[in-house]
């Protein structure tokens, strides 16, 4: 479970996240997918994330975040006007913060179902 952990939260979601966005916008189209394919992400690495200790989970996510970063640099056009008032890197650190805070309230729940009843009584 670990490792899928660590799979699924290095896919860069932020630049996923921007990038299907943007595109969407340069077709002049709806985003209809964007905010339940990222709730159901967030949600679904936040379950996974109960047994990681959470310095991992911080420093997996800020990974990523970067990742996304350069790769959005790369794939992305800083589209002035798209990506007001901010700017496109800072957008997607953002977006990257957003899922890091979705994934740790999720985390917090779901934590005391991966808690050992030995770890019980030792608190």
């Amino acid at each position: 479970m670990k490792t899928l952990w660590l799979i699924l939260t290095l896919i860069p979601a932020p630049f996923l996240f921007h990038f299907y966005e943007y595109g969407q916008h340069v077709k002049r189209e709806e985003a209809s997918f964007l905010f339940l394919g990222s709730v159901i992400f967030v949600i679904i690495i936040g379950l996974l994330s109960g047994q990681i200790r959470i310095r991992y989970v911080i420093l997996v996510n800020v990974i990523t975040g970067l990742l996304s970063m350069f790769l959005a640099m790369y794939f992305i056009p800083n589209d002035g006007g798209w990506f007001k008032p901010v700017g496109r890197d800072v957008a997607v650190i953002i977006v990257a913060v957003v899922f890091l805070v979705g994934q740790l309230i999720v985390r917090s729940l779901s934590r005391p179902f991966f808690v050992k009843e030995t770890d019980r009584k030792i608190q």
